[in-house]
């Protein structure tokens, strides 16, 4: 008979659900980098309009122009400031994320080394059986021979 574990379905479940936390956790990562990606382009992009409007100033352009070219900037202020607390937001949750994940795993270590235990002293008990039935096979052959 070969070695069980009595709590494999509890193993594999807690397996799964490590899973499910780790592929959360990749999705959140994702998401900081996608909002990272976004708020360094919105960055770039209201230094590029404060730029153009500095250069309207400069040359003394129409006022239409200069409240187009202000309006533009303020909107992506804005636009950057969104970003930064969605950005907020998602490093919170990535953060409890990793969170759960870390106690996910944890309690499917804990099972992977008792189950490891469990097989150790399931080997150990298997070699003194057969150490035993090897012993018992050879004292019956030395009182048969004797």
């Amino acid at each position: 008979m070969g070695f069980r574990f009595s709590l494999a379905a509890v193993l594999k479940y807690r397996e799964q659900c490590e899973q499910r936390e780790e592929q959360k956790l990749e999705l959140l990562r994702d998401t900081l980098a996608r909002l990272k990606t976004q708020l360094a382009a919105a960055g770039e992009n209201l230094l590029r309009l404060q730029g153009e409007r500095d250069l309207l100033l400069e040359r003394g352009m129409l006022g239409d122009d200069l409240n187009y070219a202000t309006e533009q900037a303020l909107q992506m202020k804005s636009l950057e400031e969104e970003l930064r607390k969605q950005m907020s937001t998602a490093r919170v949750d990535y953060e409890n994320q990793l969170q759960a994940f870390l106690a996910a795993r944890q309690k499917r270590e804990i099972l992977d080394e008792l189950k490891e235990t469990k097989k150790e002293t399931y080997r150990a008990q298997h070699e003194r059986w057969e150490q035993q039935s090897i012993d018992e096979i050879f004292n019956a052959r030395r009182h048969r021979d004797t």
